[in-house]
């Protein structure tokens, strides 16, 4: 199951193509730490993120994307997306312009950071295309 959480967010994050095995092994530890923390979570609810269906998402998945992305040092322990962070590590191997536009187009905050991180994968996943 991990596994699948860990290819479920960078590919939403930032499509599979360009992930080195060390970035894979980090994201995967990253998944690991956040699933113990979420253990109700379904295969079925990370595959239809995976798919990209994002409309029936419950909170603790919600949460489950806030804590990855605190993880991966892309959220604040606040609940603020990191936007600098985001765009250097995102433009490894991409046009850092076209990754940077992106993530300022997916940084919206909202009132609750576990949709801010929600939306902002949903965003990433439905823009990632622009950057590949």
């Amino acid at each position: 199951m991990k596994s699948i959480i860990c290819v479920v967010l960078v590919a939403g994050l930032v499509g599979v193509n360009a992930q080195t095995e060390e970035q894979l092994k980090k994201a995967d530890g990253y998944a690991t730490t956040c699933l113990a923390k979420f253990n109700g979570l379904t295969r079925d609810e990370v595959l239809k993120l995976r798919a990209g269906e994002f409309a029936n998402a419950n909170q603790d998945l919600k949460c489950f994307t806030k804590c990855f992305l605190e993880e991966a040092g892309f959220l604040s322990a606040d609940g603020k997306l990191l936007d600098d962070k985001a765009v250097e590590r995102l433009s490894i191997g991409r046009d850092a312009g076209k990754v940077e536009a992106l993530v300022k187009k997916c940084s919206v905050q909202k009132d609750d950071p576990c949709e801010t991180a929600f939306r902002a994968i949903e965003c990433f996943h439905n823009g990632k295309a622009s950057v590949l």
